[in-house]
């Protein structure tokens, strides 16, 4: 046998070997794995941004199609021109109430201290007006007793000198005694009068002082009221506030921009949508799976994804879900098979994998490709 004639056996034998190494392996791995391109990304819940609340023309959107979002980030934002005016309207009126309000509070404490010191003062001064009178009363009545005696000196003395007992000095002497203490007498009545007019004087300032406080009252009422006015403008303040807050869109979640509604320039209502997020968390692989090919499928099982965007990615995850009905029971045109005509079709079943492994933020919802779940026994 020539050397080409075995060079060629032993090509042809080495390649039998290898297409049946492959073979095997191939086999091996449809025994392994389930293996389909009836794959689709997915997501159950598309979340759709809008403005809540308020009508106005949309003034800017900051999103495209496909751009990432941040939670919290503005997306768009309303002409919001007459929520400012209104918020800076009311501002300025708070602003006056409180000024207002604090004057108020400033007349009523200082009116609170004139009439607390003028009234405990003119306390004072009545007290000690009223030792004065009790003291110079006392004196009156006891210079008074001392008169009636004198008065009584006088009328015995008189006899006396007519009778020529005593001389006309001693009579004198017992008359300007007399003389004196009558003066005495009439001058602390005079005091005593003149007490009792400041105390009159003293009880009317008082009344009037007490009168005042209902002065007080009033401002006290005032600065309730005024205090109240605040706080209904603060409400409204921040209520306006609130609505001001409405003119700027924000995203609920990290996600993409799915699809864009309107244009800069747009009324829009509340509710309705200007922009439409995915959020990466929630995609998943839906796969159409034969049901002969579900043998040894279970929840848990290892899954390989790879999509036709992304040739040179490989993601990795888990099967999440094992729908209990196939495709073809909610597909548009349901299959008819009362009249007993039947042909027998591989059913499809809904297998729902979560990615567990790979950029994420690369899946867009609708993307295809392969995938391969590794079957438990």
């Amino acid at each position: 046998m020539s050397k080409n004639k075995k060079r060629a056996i032993i090509i042809l034998l080495i390649l039998t070997v290898i297409l049946v190494v492959l073979l095997i392996r191939f086999i091996y791995h449809r025994i392994r794995y389930a293996v389909t391109d009836a794959i689709f990304v997915k997501t159950d819940r598309m979340i759709y941004l809008s403005f809540p609340k308020i009508t106005g023309r949309i003034k800017a959107l900051y999103k495209n199609e496909g751009d990432y979002v941040k939670k919290g980030e503005v997306v768009a934002e309303l002409d919001c021109s007459d929520y400012d005016a209104k918020v800076n309207q009311l501002e300025n009126q708070l602003k006056a109430q409180i000024e207002k309000t604090d004057s108020i509070l400033v007349e009523k404490s200082w009116l609170e201290g004139d009439i607390t010191y003028r009234y405990e003062k003119a306390l004072r001064e009545k007290e000690q007006l009223k030792a004065q009178l009790d003291s110079i009363k006392a004196q009156r009545l006891a210079t008074l007793a001392q008169l009636k005696l004198a008065e009584k000196d006088v009328e015995r003395y008189k006899k006396l000198y007519e009778e020529h007992l005593i001389s006309k000095r001693d009579l004198e002497g017992i008359e300007t005694q007399h003389n004196v203490l009558k003066n005495q007498v009439a001058s602390l009545s005079a005091q005593e009068e003149s007490i009792l007019r400041k105390i009159s004087a003293l009880d009317k300032e008082i009344a009037g002082i007490l009168n005042e406080r209902k002065k007080l009252l009033e401002l006290e009422k005032t600065s309730k009221e005024s205090k109240s006015l605040s706080e209904a403008i603060k409400a409204q303040l921040e209520e306006a506030k609130v609505y001001r807050n409405y003119c700027k869109l924000t995203a609920p979640v990290d996600g993409y921009i799915a699809k864009k509604f309107h244009s800069e320039g747009d009324v829009v209502g509340p509710g309705d949508s200007i922009y439409a997020e995915v959020d990466p968390r929630e995609i998943y692989v839906l796969v159409l799976l034969e049901e002969n090919k579900l043998k040894g499928i279970k929840k848990g099982c290892k899954a390989k994804v790879k999509l036709d965007a992304y040739p040179n990615e490989e993601f990795e995850g888990v099967v999440s879900e094992i729908l209990p009905a196939t495709a073809q029971e909610f597909a548009l045109v349901p299959r008819d098979i009362s009249a007993g005509e039947f042909t027998k079709l591989a059913q499809r079943v809904p297998v729902k994998i979560k990615i567990t492994k790979g950029k994420i933020e690369l899946l867009r919802v609708g993307l295809g490709g392969e995938v391969e779940i590794r079957r438990e026994n």
